[in-house]
């Protein structure tokens, strides 16, 4: 992990600004979530993909509580990327791949969450349908 990310070990807020189904803002800081490779809600004239707003609003009902995070990286856009759990669910990255809004991101996960995808796939959630 990168030395600037050690000092920031846990990042924490309430309620935090959602912008689509695997990105949020905590206070001051753009989170991505690890492992998580959500449809994108884009903005202007573009449509968003489909299961964006699915996957959004999933995401919004998860973090209304009390949201923490550990960084594990930084992506390409300057974003946190990080493991993050609420008083919702002890690990909203797996939650959201659960759901089947949301894919896993296995370029960087490595197969961590595997086992939420299929399990999504087997229920026919989200996407899956």
């Amino acid at each position: 992990m990168p030395t600037s990310l050690v000092a920031a070990a846990i990042i924490a807020c309430t309620a935090p600004t959602v912008h689509d189904g695997d990105t949020l803002r905590c206070g001051p800081d753009r989170i991505r979530l690890f492992g998580v490779d959500a449809p994108e809600v884009r903005r202007g004239q573009t449509p968003a993909e489909p299961f964006a707003y699915e996957a959004r609003d999933e995401l919004i009902r998860l973090t209304r509580g009390r949201v923490a995070c550990r960084p594990v990286d930084r992506d390409r856009y300057g974003r946190i990327v990080a493991k993050c759990w609420s008083s919702e669910s002890p690990d909203l990255n797996a939650a959201l791949i659960r759901s089947g809004f949301a894919t896993e991101y296995r370029r960087y996960s490595k197969g961590l969450y595997a086992g939420e995808e299929e399990q999504a796939r087997l229920a026919k959630r989200g996407r899956w349908r």
